[in-house]
């Protein structure tokens, strides 16, 4: 008899990890998600600035289940029961069309939490009310039609609409890459207009240096492709409040048509209360050198969701795509072996670098080089390599045909994406 694999959550580790047992005969796999289509996250400030030129920018989990053969459960986890071994989904509803499905119950023999992370705002006023936290499709959406309506504003007006991005990471620099090219579509196509300015960018940091824990050679290569792209990196900033039009930070005040929120993650909200499992200060399940949960029992996490501290750190793993693609790996070599009761190695991760893309400004990385060392790439190295990652994802989830033709149809034609959609990019 074949064993029950529940996944919760499909973000890039949770549908990589399903997409992978396509055909085992053993195990019969259900992938639960709240929305009904898959994004990539790692590509989701490309969805919000509307420069997204790739086929897997977003892609159909009912789909994808009929085509890597696993169960699709679309809504969302309320609770786990693990003596029962059962996972409750709460009620959907659709008041308008009258519409109702009661809550549900699916049973499991193993369950893989992956319910990813979300932007923590620690607390600082008026987040929630007045910034955009790029957590999921419907926030890329939302920031998407805000920044078409101040980017309008500002060619009527002759004023640039101001957009101010707290924190310097991966996803606030390519945010703010990303924003300026799009700032492009918005100019009519004589010259004169071209050369008159619609849009000003500001990162602000709250630590000493941009990008921090990012390689100098790294920091250095991001900071002069930023000054390239007219964008303005403020450090030592921490924010104390964001109202609908400015950021504040002690007595300082940075002007904001519109303000991003990017600080760092922390777990979903929904693990606090899922069940039993030990949490750590980020709101993360702790788990062991395998990935099961801490005294929950058939129970393993992986991804943002995941607070695991390799032997010899004292920091947990990073909430990157990187860990959660070699946790899914990981994951989809060992379950077969763990539900049969057999032993298995620990799961080891691998540092394979860092890759910034920056739109039409290129690339950077850095990129490990045995132990101790590390290459600094850019140019087209650096988004050959980039682009690699996303062809990676593709193939995992799309499995090697379908992956393949996928790939060849970006390059020839981008799919189509959200309305301000720059070709060629």
């Amino acid at each position: 008899m074949a064993h029950r694999l529940l996944i919760l959550g499909g973000g890039a580790g949770g549908l990589e990890l399903a997409s992978q047992f396509a055909g085992h005969g053993d195990i019969e796999v259900t992938l639960v998600d709240r929305e009904a289509t898959h994004v990539w996250k790692p590509r989701l400030h490309e969805l919000a600035a509307g420069t997204v030129s790739t086929s897997l920018s977003e892609i159909s989990f009912y789909r994808l289940g009929h085509l890597r053969q696993f169960r699709f459960e679309q809504g969302s986890v309320e609770a786990l029961d693990p003596e029962r071994r059962t996972v409750r989904l709460a009620a959907l509803r659709d008041r308008a069309a009258g519409i109702e499905v009661p809550p549900r119950e699916i049973g499991y023999d193993g369950c893989v939490v992956a319910l990813g992370g979300v932007t923590a705002d620690f607390g600082v006023e008026g987040v929630t009310e007045n910034a955009v936290r790029l957590d999921g499709k419907e926030d890329a959406d939302a920031f998407r039609e805000r920044f078409v309506l101040a980017m309008i504003g500002a060619r009527e007006s002759g004023r640039p609409a101001d957009v101010v991005i707290v924190g310097s990471g991966a996803t606030g620099t390519e945010l703010a890459a990303h924003l300026r090219n799009s700032e492009r579509a918005f100019f009519d196509q004589n010259a004169r207009e071209r050369e008159t300015k619609l849009l000003d960018i500001t990162i602000l940091e709250a630590g000493d240096e941009l990008m921090p824990g990012a390689s100098d050679e790294l920091r250095r290569g991001l900071a002069a492709r930023l000054r390239e792209l007219d964008v303005k990196v403020v450090t030592n900033v921490r924010v104390s409040a964001v109202d609908r039009d400015e950021v504040r930070a002690g007595g300082e005040r940075w002007p904001a048509t519109l303000t991003v929120w990017a600080g760092g993650l922390t777990g979903s909200p929904v693990l606090g209360r899922l069940g039993p499992f030990q949490i750590d200060k980020r709101g993360r399940i702790v788990v062991d050198e395998t990935l099961a949960a801490e005294g929950v029992p058939h129970v393993w996490a992986m991804g943002d969701a995941t607070s695991l501290t390799p032997r010899g750190s004292d920091k947990p793993l990073p909430p990157t795509a990187q860990v959660a693609s070699q946790q899914a790996d990981y994951l989809a070599e060992v379950l077969p072996l763990t539900l049969k009761g057999e032993p298995v190695e620990p799961f080891r991760y691998r540092d394979r670098g860092k890759l910034v893309s920056l739109a039409r400004a290129g690339a950077v990385g850095s990129l490990p080089v045995g132990r101790k060392n590390k290459l600094e790439i850019d140019g087209v190295a650096a988004v050959a390599a980039y682009n690699a990652l996303q062809r990676q994802h593709q193939w995992r989830v799309l499995g090697p045909w379908r992956g393949t033709v996928a790939i060849a149809a970006d390059m020839v034609s981008p799919a189509k994406g959200p309305a301000l959609k720059l070709h060629g990019d």
